[in-house]
């Protein structure tokens, strides 16, 4: 691979379409919006303006796809992954450590992001990286942390843990236990309880070696849990003949939405609402917004246990949920 100056990639990428002085001056306080949390306690997201959301889509074609991840443990933000994958690792095991890291993205902050970065400068084709760093930090940080919402956060927030994914893999290896990350959830299982219990017990401090004393798990969220109880890891239930289904909830609240959607329209629509917490105040969706959510939610569904499809299917009708699966399925019924 030739490595080129940025600016010969960034006008090599856009043709004139957009400036790289203002790639390089442009405020990035002007080119993003904020959105309130909707609940107590909620994360705030960013939403970027077309300029800065193509600063980052163009930083991660040309840099950060370029980071260094261990994609045997991390699933979260790749490519032809889901949490489906995170949670299949675990299916044969019996003994099972489930945490999060606390205020993941917000514990991002300029000095980890720069590592991250630097972790892939051998690798990316920009000859001039260090030249630069600091702005494409400021590109990417707002207020010190790593921001919910602009493109470039999530193959951020995968590399900045590649000291502890490796860390926590291999002490995981040499107990014959599964490791996987999906985000900020950290799963460890295997089938002897001891060692589950011996390595959930000093992820805090790998993390803290091995990463950032930034970074701190969620006690609160903390559970160790076996075969014979109720095995629900990342909406996700794993059965005890090792099968991964949906949780029993999720079900249930399925086909509530299915009983309305066919019966009692208003009724759908204000459980669709409230599922996507908008109130009266928030833009009016259209019907076809309404069905692209129960669209996307059996394709969900169906994605983690096709078999569960095929109940619905019994329950509500083949020519129904095959034609919600599929996109532009609107009509009234």
């Amino acid at each position: 691979m030739t490595k080129q100056p940025l600016q010969k990639l960034f006008d090599a990428m856009y043709h004139g379409k957009y400036s790289f002085e203002d790639f390089l001056q442009s405020p990035v306080e002007k080119n993003y919006e904020v959105i309130a949390p909707t609940e107590p306690g909620g994360r705030r997201l960013f939403k970027p303006k077309e300029n800065l959301k193509t600063y980052h889509r163009f930083l991660n074609l040309f840099l950060f796809e370029f980071l260094p991840v261990n994609d045997r443990v991390v699933f979260s933000y790749r490519k032809g992954f889901s949490a489906l994958h995170a949670v299949q690792k675990h299916a044969k095991s019996k003994f099972f450590y489930q945490t999060d890291i606390q205020a993941f993205f917000d514990s991002i902050d300029r000095a980890l992001t720069e590592k991250a970065i630097l972790s892939g400068q051998a690798n990316c084709p920009i000859s001039d990286l260090d030249i630069h760093l600091d702005r494409i930090v400021d590109l990417v940080c707002i207020d010190n942390s790593l921001p919910v919402g602009l493109p470039a956060s999530a193959p951020l927030s995968n590399a900045v843990l590649l000291d502890f994914d490796n860390e926590l893999e291999r002490s995981c290896l040499e107990r014959e236990l599964c490791y996987s990350r999906y985000a900020d959830d950290i799963i460890i299982s295997g089938h002897r309880q001891v060692d589950v219990q011996e390595i959930g017990q000093s992820v805090q401090e790998k993390l803290h070696q091995f990463s950032s004393k930034n970074f701190s798990i969620h006690e609160g969220k903390t559970r160790y849990f076996h075969v014979g109880g109720k095995i629900k890891i990342l909406g996700m239930t794993i059965l005890p003949n090792g099968k991964i289904s949906i949780d029993s909830k999720k079900k249930k609240d399925l086909e509530v939405l299915l009983f309305f959607y066919l019966n009692d329209k208003e009724r759908f629509r204000k459980i669709v609402n409230q599922a996507k917490n908008r109130t009266e105040t928030s833009r009016e969706l259209s019907d076809d917004d309404y069905v692209a959510y129960l669209s996307g939610t059996i394709n969900h569904v169906d994605s983690i246990d096709p078999d569960y499809t095929d109940k619905l299917r019994r329950k509500f009708g083949t020519a129904t949920i095959d034609a919600l699966k599929h996109s532009g399925f609107s009509k009234e019924k």
